[in-house]
């Protein structure tokens, strides 16, 4: 059977020339003159290609191009824009209302006709019972403008909730936890979901965070987790590992089963690069709150838009994190320690607040790494920082001085407070097993504690020289021991 093409065009010379071209080609003809018509004769005929105008009265090629490819029964038509505008503009604008070419109506013949074979070539009409424009067999001029209203204002809401969500960068990234809160605080307002989950992703790291939208138990959750391992595994990651998942707002994560959680809905949003899954998300909701199917689109393209602001924001604190931490044992370098130092020592002088500064030392390192080799002294040095930071408060700094020196900022705490946690610390290192149940390994540690108001110690220098003056001390009279001067 002979392909069917429309022609719109308001001008009546253009269309019988294009029309009677087309015709001894062996295609079909039918003709419209304006947007609207044509959107009607394409539900009555549903042509195989149309050939479409931009500058038409009553509706324009744009428009009339945007509301055919805005419902599936026509979607998959192939439109070529034929148009004397042709600036760069136009036909960028062309191509995103959904045209599949745009030609200037200067084109030689030859150039239209491979056009033409190549899209129908393409052209997989797919066959779908409801269209969202046409709710009966008629289609008239009212039905049409009614339509185009609309998806005017369906477009509007989406461009609105676009914008939202582009303007949450302005928020600033250097907080994580606020950037997931606002992002799935927006997505909450327009979807309604028991648990959104991030799975985020760069190269061999990954982590996954959960945010409650709504409170749900302990066993939701469990099942939500199995769901995502599950998912992931296809991918070949391993999300297993407690240490790669956060729970944001954990007080939202209940102990009892509510009866509405028996039945749980997926709506997982991949972002894929090439073949590759770059990250997800995933919400899990009820099955009353599924999405259906005709807006999953937008939804998707929204849910994207967050997916990168998250990913930004989770990819600048690694940055951050990889630029103020000691990579082996996690906790801050030496650089970014001594500035936090100062900034302390600065603070605690303007307002006359005691200040005690821990420096320690791990005793005989050396002597761990000749017996049990380098990789045995880096799990000691991962695990006395664990010990460490254990057992100090929340506003406490800790860093890693040197090699296999630590040293710990005590914010407004006297001496005798930090030489009390200083031999707290002692002890519990005494005690610890660094090696295994076959093959115990022991060390100790000795710590010089130093603190201010002190009438020798005027500047951060004087106070990090008798911490480690105290250091040296307490080497001197046998090790595994807290000195003070």
């Amino acid at each position: 059977m002979n392909k069917c093409i429309l022609i719109v065009d308001d001008s009546p010379l253009v269309v019988e020339v294009v029309s009677k071209f087309l015709a001894g080609q062996g295609y079909r003809i039918f003709t419209a003159s304006n947007g609207i018509e044509a959107i009607e004769k394409t539900f009555r005929e549903l042509p195989d290609l149309i050939l479409l105008d931009v500058m038409m009265p009553r509706m324009n090629g744009y428009q009339a191009c945007r509301l055919l490819k805005a419902d599936p029964e026509t979607c998959n038509i192939p439109i070529i824009m034929l148009t004397v505008k042709d600036q760069a503009s136009d036909k960028y604008w062309g191509i995103q209302t959904g045209a599949d070419a745009y030609l200037s109506k200067d084109s030689v013949q030859s150039t239209l006709l491979k056009t033409m074979d190549e899209l129908l070539v393409k052209k997989e009409r797919v066959a779908l019972p409801h269209s969202l424009i046409r709710e009966s067999s008629s289609l008239n001029a009212i039905d049409v403008v009614s339509k185009v209203n609309d998806l005017l204002d369906k477009k509007l809401f989406e461009a609105t909730v676009l914008y939202e969500m582009c303007t949450l960068v302005e928020k600033g990234i250097d907080d994580f936890p606020g950037i997931v809160e606002v992002v799935i605080g927006m997505l909450s307002k327009i979807l309604e979901f028991k648990v959104a989950a991030i799975i985020v992703k760069e190269e061999h790291n990954v982590e996954c965070f959960f945010k409650p939208n709504h409170p749900v138990s302990k066993e939701y959750l469990r099942k939500f987790r199995e769901y995502i391992n599950k998912y992931l595994t296809e991918y070949g990651i391993d999300l297993s590992s407690d240490e790669l998942t956060t729970i944001l707002d954990k007080e939202m994560i209940k102990d009892a089963v509510d009866v509405n959680e028996q039945q749980i809905s997926y709506f997982v949003v991949p972002i894929k690069y090439a073949d590759n899954l770059g990250g997800v998300i995933i919400l899990a909701q009820s099955d009353v709150d599924k999405i259906p199917s005709k807006e999953e689109g937008f939804f998707r393209t929204v849910i994207k838009e967050g997916y990168v602001i998250i990913q930004n924001a989770w990819l600048y604190s690694r940055i951050r994190n990889l630029a103020i931490t000691d990579s082996l044992t996690g906790i801050y370098n030496r650089g970014f320690f001594y500035a936090g130092l100062c900034k302390e020592f600065a603070r605690t002088s303007r307002l006359n607040l005691p200040l005690t500064f821990l420096l320690l030392d791990i005793d005989f390192f050396k002597k761990i790494n000749d017996t049990f080799g380098h990789l045995q002294g880096d799990d000691v040095l991962r695990k006395v920082a664990m010990i460490l930071k254990k057992n100090i408060r929340v506003y406490d700094a800790l860093g890693r001085y040197g090699g296999e020196e630590f040293s710990i900022i005590l914010p407004e705490a006297k001496l005798r407070d930090g030489c009390g946690l200083a031999d707290r610390i002692r002890r519990e290192i005494e005690k610890f097993n660094f090696g295994t149940e076959n093959k115990a390994l022991k060390c100790t540690i000795s710590i010089g504690v130093s603190s201010c108001p002190d009438a020798e110690i005027k500047t951060i220098e004087d106070l990090v020289r008798k911490a480690d003056n105290a250091l040296y001390k307490a080497k001197a009279e046998g090790r595994n021991r807290v000195c003070s001067l």
